[in-house]
């Protein structure tokens, strides 16, 4: 078989038409290509070939294909071999792929989420979320004319962006929450903070944060990064990074500036959503959602819970809303500053951050009906505060102080 080179010399020939035509064709021919590759590289397998040179699977696809052409991408050979193995375990995703309503990327991305999630999540759940993806993933042809008639419009699903995200959030959700707590205390200490200098005098910073960092620094930024218009209703000609790094600022003007009470803006608050049953411990699997996506383990969802700038949206069991905490519930600036006088800083043993950084925790937690009361109330800094609620420490309150139960 001996390919054509020469149609590069032909193109000019093409209407304008025939141009865009052309592209549709290369596009159709990408995605049969793809299917044909992913069912070459399954007959393969489940031939054993590979195992007949002692190739790994991933050897033998790129040696073959590597005969008569370039040798492919290694991460496209990655996607082929998951998809090939995917189709006993998620048929409904191959036939998507194989009907051309599903590129082999997102195929790629809802085979890589069942073969992650499957061994811990509950089936029918997991079944219930595969099925939600692949329909806003694949893409819908319908016809353009009335009545069913005349060319057919293709309209596209979720991008691969929207996918991955939406896959990391449900792979998340379905995780077992000791998994799920287990994965955020490790993420929580990969938090890092990087500082570069660049070229003009100008600085580079890096930020890694976990689930819970994002959806903090999210809706702080979110407050303040929106676009201003001048006097006369002039445009705000700053991009959006330029903005989002004004905001940044500001936030940490306004901390450093006033550390007795730190001013605060309504829009700066993280809403999170989360069922009654897993707030309250008895739920095997899920977490909260903030609103910007992050998956919060429970655990984390009944700490911040505490804290002054998180509106925990309660959900009953068939998702109607009993309960949106609201600021005013939550330990005041007066009632804090008689913590600062009380407490003189954080209450952990040992501990010695001082109280303008700590947060007000509810001995007995809001969630188990604990009141906001100063006789509830003890000082911690953020560190001692996840530790508390990870281990579910008890403490005595008394007028002079706090004594914790280790």
């Amino acid at each position: 078989m001996q390919l054509q080179h020469d149609l590069g010399d032909e193109t000019w020939r093409l209407a304008d038409d025939e141009v865009h035509d052309a592209l549709a064709l290369v596009g159709q021919l990408r995605q049969l290509v793809d299917v044909a590759e992913v069912a070459v590289a399954r007959e393969g397998l489940e031939r054993g070939l590979p195992a007949e040179r002692s190739w790994s699977a991933h050897d033998w696809v790129a040696r073959s294909e590597a005969a008569r052409a370039p040798a492919p991408d290694v991460h496209h050979v990655a996607r082929v071999l998951r998809v090939a193995k995917g189709q006993t375990r998620v048929p409904e995703v191959t036939a998507a792929f194989t009907a051309g309503d599903l590129p082999l990327t997102k195929a790629d991305q809802l085979v890589r989420l069942e073969t992650q999630v499957a061994p811990v999540a509950e089936p029918e759940s997991l079944a219930e979320a595969m099925r939600i993806l692949l329909d806003g993933a694949r893409d819908d042809v319908v016809p353009a004319g009335p009545a069913g008639h005349g060319p057919h419009e293709r309209i596209s699903g979720l991008t691969e962006r929207q996918l991955a995200q939406a896959v990391t959030r449900t792979g998340r959700l379905l995780r077992p929450v000791e998994d799920l707590e287990h994965d955020d205390r490790r993420a929580r200490a990969a938090r890092a903070l990087f500082r570069h200098e660049g070229p003009a005098g100008l600085t580079s910073y890096r930020v890694v944060l976990d689930p819970e960092g994002a959806a903090v620094v999210d809706a702080a930024l979110a407050a303040l990064s929106g676009p201003v218009t001048g006097p006369e209703g002039e445009r705000d000609e700053r991009s959006p990074a330029q903005r989002r790094a004004e905001a940044l600022l500001e936030i940490i003007r306004r901390g450093v500036s006033a550390p007795g009470e730190v001013p605060r803006t309504d829009k700066a608050q993280v809403h999170v959503l989360i069922p009654l049953s897993t707030l309250v411990g008895d739920g095997a699997h899920g977490g909260a959602t903030t609103a910007t996506g992050q998956v919060l383990a429970p655990s984390v969802a009944r700490r911040v819970a505490c804290d002054a700038g998180i509106v925990p949206v309660v959900l009953g069991g068939s998702g109607e809303v009993l309960d949106m905490g609201r600021v005013v519930r939550l330990f005041t600036p007066g009632q804090q500053r008689v913590l600062w006088h009380r407490d003189q800083g954080c209450t952990y043993p040992g501990c010695t951050v001082p109280p303008q950084w700590c947060d007000a925790h509810h001995v007995r937690w809001w969630s188990r009906g604990g009141l906001t009361d100063v006789s509830n109330a003890a000082l911690l800094c953020q560190r001692h505060h996840t530790r508390v609620h990870q281990l579910d420490l008890m403490a005595t309150v008394t007028s002079t102080g706090v004594t914790w139960h280790l």
